[in-house]
């Protein structure tokens, strides 16, 4: 993935927070600014109940990326 407007956690090790709508996002593993949509995982984790699958959200607004400078 080399589009500037999809952050990862492989790709983008910098990334400080990540915002919605001028909210902070914690766990954010996945963060497209174009689509406006992140996904990210409860805090605390929570396991799906009939597999061993870690439940993640998808939130969808404005997206803002802050980066370590």
């Amino acid at each position: 993935m080399n589009q500037k407007h999809i952050y990862t956690v492989e790709s983008y090790p910098q990334v400080k927070e990540v915002l919605v709508d001028g909210v902070k996002i914690k766990n954010a593993y996945y963060a497209d600014t174009k689509k406006g949509l992140v996904r990210h995982f409860d805090d605390p984790p929570k396991v799906h109940k009939h597999g061993k699958d870690v439940i993640s959200r998808t939130v969808h607004g404005c997206v803002e990326v802050v980066l370590n400078d």
